[in-house]
């Protein structure tokens, strides 16, 4: 009990008439100048430090978001990179059935083989090197 007494136990600052300074828990007994020890500073400072502190919380937020946004980025611009890739190569074997082999076909809805002709393989080797231009950049 007596120790959380002389914890919160005030702390005098006094100056005698020889100029003698003095620090003491107890008031001056003479007609002096007293400076009481405050807790102003303290609050003050923890203020600071407390502003201090959630600035730099918010820049670590701040960092933490732009990272975050960035390697979303990334992680898109690879995505779309690979499909880009998978189309090309796609266009590429498209292209070269189409160059290469005498009698090339699709199938239609009923599953059945359907031939192109002369006219149709022309167009479907032109929209083939579209397709390759487009792709294969």
């Amino acid at each position: 009990m007596s120790l959380a007494a002389t914890a919160h136990a005030e702390v005098y600052k006094w100056t005698d008439a020889q100029g003698k300074v003095h620090y003491s828990d107890q008031p001056p007994t003479v007609k002096v100048q007293t400076i009481k020890a405050s807790s102003a500073g303290q609050a003050a400072t923890t203020r600071e430090a407390t502003e201090a502190l959630d600035a730099r919380e918010q820049d670590y937020q701040k960092r933490r978001k732009d990272a975050e946004d960035a390697r979303a980025k990334a992680e898109k611009e690879a995505e779309q990179a690979r499909i880009k890739r998978e189309n090309c190569e796609r266009a590429r074997k498209n292209l070269d059935a189409l160059q290469n082999k005498p009698r090339v076909y699709s199938t239609n809805q009923a599953g059945q083989r359907v031939y192109l002709d002369d006219a149709g393989r022309a167009a479907a080797l032109a929209s083939s090197q579209k397709s390759v231009s487009e792709n294969c950049k």
